[in-house]
């Protein structure tokens, strides 16, 4: 058989890195992680899409509905972005996420506590709304923090990347203040990228790519 001596070689040169090893996570639990991301996404937007309601159709939701369930999914909230975290920090060894990822969980959480006991009064001028301004500013910060962290972070998922650059943009338009009404779009955005980064996590653990 005749060879070509400066034909390019027929092997791969570089082989695809293959996956860190997850002893600690398995497939279940990962998986289930993403369906609760899917569900803070949906009840999410049905807070959304309440507030929307009111300036079109006129129709409110229930203030106690809207107080608890936005409590209840800030909570799982956060919860499942201490796991992202854990898991990124397993998966791609992403290292400096600890401290931001705190900051938006503790901050997020105050924020919604202030809803619950003030938001009657951050409509007019005074400490409360002072208060509640500077509390989207240093989550804002804490996002933008968490987002540049995240994109650093080398060889991620498509979905992976999505997180970061969502979280980034969810910072900017808080700390800006004139678009932090706008912020949980971007953030409606990661969350659902989230959840593929949980589910792409199951099926390397489960043998497929």
């Amino acid at each position: 058989m005749d060879e070509n001596p400066y034909a390019p070689p027929q092997v791969e040169l570089l082989q695809p890195e293959a996956p860190r090893p997850l002893p600690e996570w398995s497939a279940g639990q990962l998986r289930l992680l993403g369906w609760l991301s899917l569900v803070g996404f949906l009840g999410n937007l049905v807070l959304l899409l309440g507030v929307v309601s009111i300036g079109w159709f006129g129709i409110e939701l229930p203030v106690a509905y809207t107080d608890w369930s936005g409590l209840s999914l800030v909570l799982l909230g956060s919860y499942v972005s201490l796991r992202f975290k854990v898991f990124a920090e397993a998966r791609f060894a992403a290292t400096g996420l600890t401290w931001p990822t705190w900051v938006v969980v503790v901050t997020s959480v105050l924020l919604q506590v202030m809803l619950m006991t003030v938001g009657d009064q951050l409509g007019s001028l005074g400490w409360e709304m002072a208060l509640y301004g500077s509390g989207l500013v240093l989550c804002g910060a804490g996002c933008i923090w968490l987002g540049v962290r995240l994109v650093k972070v080398p060889d991620t998922y498509a979905s992976f990347r999505v997180v970061a650059g969502a979280i980034l943009v969810t910072g900017v338009m808080l700390v800006s203040l004139l678009l932090a009404a706008l912020s949980s779009l971007p953030a409606l955005v990661s969350v659902v990228a989230t959840a593929l980064v949980f589910f792409r996590g199951a099926r390397e653990l489960e043998g497929g790519r």
